[in-house]
């Protein structure tokens, strides 16, 4: 709200007079005395703030984190930054509970809100050494059946093409097992955006991966996308895709590279499944009716059957 900006500059007015407001309420209030507490714990929690990313920033090796100081030492920082809380307590323990209530709720507030914004966070760095750390460490974990999770290469193509399909694999992969959507490019018309693509999986709420890869074939694609998909233990060890509606009047070569494909999969010690719907799993008519295809409809709609 307080950030829209406005004119040609795309100045954010309503924050300078938010900001206005605040300055002109404590000019007011008249007593030095009064507004002093205030004033030095907002100081102190600033201090103590930038002193805490300074430890945080080199304890998970941000690469964007490079102090030049021959003598900083991220302990340091993290012992100025408790001294700095501590004497906000200190001074003026009601004025550093009210600096924290409104530090908290503006942390709150960007939370809640989540604006559009690449911090580039040292919080960034942390969840990828953790993420690395703990793929790393999986690959001492022995495998045993007590402990087995459906983790699924779902071909799908564009994942909103076939939604019914990404939903069925989403069901039982949810929150506890990898997911990976995968698409396989057989032509040269325009595709979705990787971007758009995870947007629509993580507002439709399903908890996987998407990829591509460019093939000459369904089997050649599949066949890639089994072998290099995933990471360490993290890998695929079932293939879903969809029932092939159109094998009756589909060219010999297409039914062959679908047949293949799931004989590929068994040869590779792959789990398969297949699903079918009486109206099939394709959605791109409704799609076109709606306007979201913006690529010629009938060319597309020939290589998305041939693809799965």
């Amino acid at each position: 709200f307080f950030g829209k900006g406005y004119g040609k500059n795309n100045e954010p007015l309503r924050g300078y007079m938010l900001m206005f407001i605040i300055a002109l309420a404590f000019i007011l209030i008249g007593d030095l005395n009064t507004i002093a507490p205030l004033i030095s714990n907002f100081f102190l929690c600033s201090y103590g703030l930038i002193n805490f990313s300074c430890f945080h920033a080199s304890v998970t090796k941000s690469p964007g984190w490079r102090p030049q100081y021959r003598y900083f030492s991220p302990w340091t920082s993290l012992f100025s930054a408790f001294l700095s809380f501590v004497l906000m307590f200190l001074f003026t323990w009601w004025a550093a509970l009210i600096t924290f209530a409104i530090v908290l709720c503006l942390l709150g507030y960007v939370t809640y809100k989540k604006p559009h914004v690449n911090w580039g966070t040292s919080y960034q760095a942390g969840f990828y050494n953790m993420a690395l750390s703990f793929s790393m460490s999986l690959t001492a974990v022995e495998d045993h059946v007590k402990n087995f999770r459906p983790q699924c290469l779902v071909l799908t193509g564009p994942p909103n093409v076939r939604p019914a399909l990404v939903d069925f694999v989403g069901t039982f992969t949810k929150n506890i097992s990898l997911m990976i959507c995968g698409n396989i490019i057989m032509s040269i018309f325009p595709q979705h955006s990787t971007d758009m693509l995870v947007d629509w999986l993580n507002q439709r709420k399903v908890r996987s991966f998407f990829t591509s890869f460019t093939a000459d074939s369904l089997k050649e694609g599949a066949h890639h996308l089994m072998q290099a998909s995933g990471l360490g233990k993290l890998k695929p060890n079932t293939v879903v895709l969809g029932y092939k509606m159109d094998w009756q009047e589909c060219k010999p070569q297409s039914l062959q590279d679908y047949v293949n494909t799931i004989s590929d999969a068994f040869d590779s010690s792959y789990g398969i499944a297949i699903l079918r719907m009486m109206d099939g799993l394709d959605v791109m008519d409704d799609l076109h009716s709606a306007g979201v295809c913006f690529i010629q409809y009938d060319d597309f709609k020939k290589w998305v059957n041939t693809a799965v």
